[in-house]
């Protein structure tokens, strides 16, 4: 396979290094990352200005691509012709943070995914949760990486769409037997900003400050299985049918 990897937290991440890791053993991995961090950039993409690209030799890549756009950008650009071969697969990942629930909406990692299933291409977005003291085992989520993404690309989406994977933090001893298909939990984040001290003529200042773990959510999701320890494995649809 010719298989694109990027991310949104730019092309220096530790969980790009796993990904590549997981992937390079299955085709030839080309990277096309952001040159910096873009979390929560959603599905933006740069029209009103060139994008640059800079190509780097950089272990264990070989080459990488760093592109001062987002993660949209990238796919748009390898897919035009960055990359001089068709795309079989796009993978993006591996985030550091999890993308479960209504983070599809937010997150830059997810929306490479999309991107890529919007020009017809498989993709797969891969998301690590974090938890305040817990250390991520980056050799561990490649391994299981590796395994789902030759599981997914095997499957045909029963529409339109992408795959998402979420793992928990920690990561269970065993993984394989802690995966589980799920739907995307439907709860928003919870809005709570703290205000931060300014003098009076300065512009008001808000910093969020919910904490991720808190969100309502009842019903079983995304969510509620890397919450609980699981992974989490779910088909994302690129349009509502109603």
């Amino acid at each position: 396979m010719i298989i694109m990897l990027t991310n949104d937290d730019g092309y220096e991440a530790p969980g790009l290094r796993a990904a590549y890791e997981a992937l390079k053993d299955c085709g030839t991995v080309h990277v096309v990352a952001p040159r910096g961090e873009r979390s929560s950039c959603s599905h933006a993409i740069t029209t009103g200005r060139p994008i640059s690209v800079e190509r780097l030799s950089m272990a264990p890549f070989g080459t990488v691509c760093a592109v001062d756009g987002t993660p949209a950008d990238c796919v748009r650009l390898a897919y035009a012709g960055l990359i001089d071969a068709p795309i079989d697969l796009v993978v993006s990942g591996v985030n550091r943070g999890a993308n479960a629930g209504v983070d599809i909406y937010y997150s830059g990692t997810i929306a490479a995914a999309r991107e890529a299933a919007l020009l017809g291409i498989a993709a797969i977005a891969v998301s690590q949760a974090t938890r305040r003291g817990v250390e991520i085992d980056w050799p561990a989520v490649s391994a299981i990486t590796s395994t789902l993404v030759k599981e997914l690309v095997q499957e045909k989406l029963p529409r339109p769409g992408f795959w998402s994977i979420n793992y928990p933090a920690p990561l269970p001893a065993d993984p394989e037997k802690h995966v589980q298909r799920v739907g995307v939990a439907e709860q928003s984040w919870p809005i709570r900003f703290e205000r931060g001290q300014v003098p009076g003529d300065s512009p008001m200042q808000f910093q969020y400050a919910a904490p991720y773990w808190e969100r309502g959510v009842t019903q079983h999701s995304d969510y509620t299985v890397i919450r609980d320890g699981g992974i989490a494995v779910s088909a994302i649809p690129l349009f509502c049918r109603f």
